[in-house]
């Protein structure tokens, strides 16, 4: 926060104080989501939301890579990215396309969806620290 333009720090500081006071949110959450809202509240209003110090992030938000599935395929199960159609590898089992599913997400900060063997989504988990999807059963 202390690299944000005082005007916008002090809306952040703002936000943050009054989410606290309204709700029993994390601290944690608070201030993310207070600088999230305060930099929102600059754009809009054509204010500069640029570190003030040449040395800071320029950005703290990180690029989302593509999706990855793991899915039942031909009897087997099949690692798949977001915007193809095609399978991009093929495993006997279905621990190993989830192991394989896993690390191709972390690497490229994306979301790995896994299905059951009906299609149905067992489970769903973010690899973005800015974007966490839910779990599901």
């Amino acid at each position: 926060m202390k690299n944000l333009p005082t005007e916008v720090r002090e809306k952040a500081i703002d936000i943050a104080n009054a989410l606290l006071e309204e709700s029993e949110m994390d601290e944690g959450i608070a201030i993310a989501t207070a600088i999230s809202r305060a930099k929102d509240w600059a754009a809009n209003r054509g204010k500069a939301i640029e570190p003030v110090s040449d040395d800071a992030k320029t950005s703290d938000v990180k690029e989302h890579g593509e999706d990855r599935y793991v899915i039942p395929y031909e009897g087997k199960w099949a690692v798949r990215s977001e915007r193809s159609d095609r399978v991009e590898k093929i495993f006997e089992h279905k621990v190993e396309a989830v192991k394989y599913g896993r690390s191709a997400a972390r690497k490229s900060n994306a979301s790995l969806t896994i299905q059951k063997k009906s299609g149905r989504v067992q489970q769903r988990i973010s690899y973005n620290p800015n974007r966490r999807a839910s779990k599901l059963s």
